[in-house]
C-alpha cells in the first residue's frame, strides 16, 4: 500500500474508534509555565500562559507583565502586550536565513530559545476529494506545495481553519465556541515527489456527514464553510515539539519537547516562513472525486 492508501485507512480507523477529545496531559501537577513565540514573513508574537488541567476546556489567557525581547544581527526588539490579541506582539518580520533569539523575563525567571528561519514552501494547489477506503468514502484537503530545499531534509506546520456557515443555531453555537484549529499537524518531506511537497489532510467520513450527530460536528464541514490553510516552513526543535505533543494527546503522556530553557518551562520558539492556499468556500459539488 502506498502513502497515500496508508493515512486515509489510519483515519478511518480513528474514526471508528473511541471519540473522547484528549487535550495536554500534565497529570493534574501544579500549572507550568507555558511560552509559544513565533517569528514570521508575516511579524512576531509571544503568548505565555499556564498549562491547564484535563478537566478545564477554558483556554487561559495570556499573562501580562513580562519583559519579551527577540534579538536578530544584535538588534533587540521588544513585544508589547497587545490586549486585542490577547499576546506580545511585534510588526518584526522574519527573514529567510536569519537567526532570531528569544529571552522572555518573568516573575524573576529567565526564559530563551534561538531559531533560524528556513525558507517558504509555496502552495501550489489545494482541493478537496473523495477517498475511497475499504466500503467508506473519506474527504481529504489535498495540498500540494514546492520543496524549498529538495536535497535538503525539511520540516512543515499546516494548521486547517474553518469558520462555519450552517444556519442550524445549535451546531454554529457549538462551534463557534471551538476556538482549536480544525486540522493541524507537522510533517516532513520523505516520501514525496522531487522538488514537490504533498499532503492529504484528512478531514471526515462522508457517513458522518450524512448522519450529523453531535459528536462529530467540529469535524464536519457544512456548506458554505470558509476553509482556510496555512503552511509554515519550521526548524527540526519546532518539529519536535509538536511532534511530541501529538503522541502526549494519542495517550502517551509525556510533556512536549520543549525548546525553550528556563525553570519548569513549556513551550517552543520558531522562526517560520508561512504561505496559504487560497481561501475557499466549501461546497459538495466542488469535492473531485478519485
Amino acid at each position: 500500500m502506498t502513502a497515500k492508501g496508508i493515512y486515509p485507512c489510519l483515519f478511518l480507523i480513528a474514526l471508528t474508534a473511541c471519540t473522547k477529545e484528549i487535550d495536554f496531559d500534565y497529570h493534574d501537577v501544579d500549572p507550568v509555565l507555558m511560552i509559544e513565540g513565533r517569528v514570521t514573513n508575516e511579524g512576531s508574537e509571544v503568548t505565555i500562559t499556564r498549562t491547564r488541567n484535563m478537566e478545564n476546556s477554558i483556554k487561559n489567557p495570556c499573562l501580562t507583565g513580562a519583559e519579551v525581547v527577540i534579538t536578530v544581527d544584535g538588534v533587540e526588539e521588544r513585544l508589547p502586550f497587545d490586549p486585542y490579541t490577547d499576546c506580545y506582539r511585534s510588526a518584526l518580520c522574519g527573514t529567510v536565513g536569519k537567526t532570531y533569539h528569544l529571552d522572555v523575563e518573568f516573575e524573576g525567571c529567565h526564559y530563551e530559545a534561538t531559531s533560524t528561519m528556513p525558507a517558504p514552501a509555496p502552495v501550489k494547489s489545494a482541493e478537496f476529494i473523495w477517498q475511497p477506503v475499504m466500503k467508506e468514502r473519506l474527504l481529504a484537503y489535498e495540498v500540494w506545495a514546492v520543496d524549498p530545499e529538495p536535497d535538503v531534509r525539511n520540516y512543515y506546520w499546516y494548521r486547517m481553519d474553518r469558520r462555519t456557515a450552517t444556519t442550524r443555531e445549535d451546531i454554529s453555537a457549538y462551534l463557534s465556541a471551538t476556538t482549536d484549529a480544525y486540522r493541524w499537524n507537522v510533517f516532513d518531506d520523505r516520501g514525496c515527489p522531487p522538488g514537490l511537497i504533498y499532503r492529504d489532510v484528512m478531514c471526515m467520513s462522508e457517513r458522518a456527514a450524512e448522519e450529523n450527530e453531535k459528536e462529530n460536528w467540529k469535524s464536519i464541514l457544512y456548506e458554505g464553510d470558509t476553509i482556510t490553510f496555512t503552511l509554515m516552513t519550521i526548524d527540526r526543535p519546532t518539529y519536535d515539539f509538536f511532534r511530541s505533543l501529538r503522541s502526549g494527546q494519542s495517550g502517551g503522556g509525556a510533556n512536549p519537547t520543549s525548546n525553550i530553557t528556563g525553570d519548569n518551562c513549556l513551550g517552543y520558539f520558531t522562526a517560520t516562513s508561512i504561505t496559504h492556499a487560497d481561501t475557499l468556500r466549501f461546497s459538495y459539488s466542488n469535492i473531485r472525486q478519485n
